[in-house]
């Protein structure tokens, strides 16, 4: 399976990201949804393939709300996780470089 078939029109990444974003929660489909920024339906048509290849699980239903969490528990999702993190410091370094290189102060010097 490659990347492209995995994540098809970019709506399973939306999922894990926000399954990653909020990994300390359990999470209904709705909110996964609302938070991904896509329809229901189209949850409903990516969701059931990261379950088949453990991504994402579902870990209890309360009523008639189904929960769910990535799947920490899964070799894959750590090292995505773990990936996913480093990412994210690498942006917020990213930003804070910029962000230095803009200062009120060096704008006079330059100017």
């Amino acid at each position: 399976m490659s990347l492209e078939k995995l994540f098809a029109g970019s709506a399973s990444a939306k999922i894990l990201d926000v399954l990653w974003e909020y990994q300390d929660l359990d999470l209904t489909l709705t909110d996964i949804a609302d938070e991904a920024g896509i329809h229901y339906t189209t949850l409903m048509k990516a969701l059931p393939l990261l379950e088949e290849l453990g991504m994402v699980t579902m870990t209890r239903q309360v009523g008639n709300a189904k929960l769910y969490q990535i799947n920490k528990d899964d070799i894959a999702m750590k090292k995505l996780i773990k990936f996913l993190n480093e990412i994210n410091i690498r942006i917020a370094e990213r930003e804070m470089i910029k962000q230095k290189l803009v200062t009120p102060e060096k704008e006079i010097i330059l100017a």
